[in-house]
């Protein structure tokens, strides 16, 4: 999921394609499409207007992570080994 920051707090969001209801805090809050749909750390989800979300938000730019590509790797390695043993 994309990740988009406001300062100085850092959400995950996605855009919503279809209408949705969340029940929040006690409440029912209907996200439209085109709405974002925000998740806070805390794991609190709203939905905000593509305008204010474009105005108050920015996108993070995703850390390249060194472990994650390298079990990726070795992933593909064993997978492609394991066809080459199983196929003679």
């Amino acid at each position: 999921m994309p990740r988009y920051r406001r300062k100085p707090v850092v959400v995950e969001a996605v855009k919503l394609t279809r209408p949705i209801s969340i029940e929040t805090d006690g409440e029912t809050v209907k996200g439209r499409s085109g709405d974002y749909l925000i998740t806070e750390k805390d794991g609190q989800q709203y939905p905000c207007n593509p305008e204010l979300f474009e105005q108050e938000f920015e996108r993070v730019k995703d850390v390249f992570s060194i472990k994650a590509r390298v079990y990726k790797s070795l992933r593909t390695l064993k997978r492609k080994s394991k066809n080459l043993i199983y196929n003679k």
